[in-house]
């Protein structure tokens, strides 16, 4: 009986994991990394960057996002 839930539960976690897309989660992991890589190199003192074009690559980057939820 503990094998027959055991494998119940297993194909349905694959399953589960099988219908993610992993392709967009990889993508938006990517772009924030570098977005936070941006503003790190923009903060720094030695910056040779103007702030300007890092703002410019950063909203290039975020595109047309998912909206933010509007907060009352």
């Amino acid at each position: 009986m503990t094998s027959i839930i055991y494998m119940i539960f297993k194909e349905a976690l694959l399953s589960l994991i099988g219908k993610i897309g992993w392709k967009i989660i990889g993508e938006r992991l990517s772009t924030r990394l570098v977005v936070y890589g941006l503003n790190k190199l923009k903060n720094l003192s030695t910056n040779s960057v103007v702030d300007s074009t890092v703002d410019d690559i950063i909203k290039m980057l975020k595109g047309k996002g998912l909206k933010a939820l509007e907060e009352n």
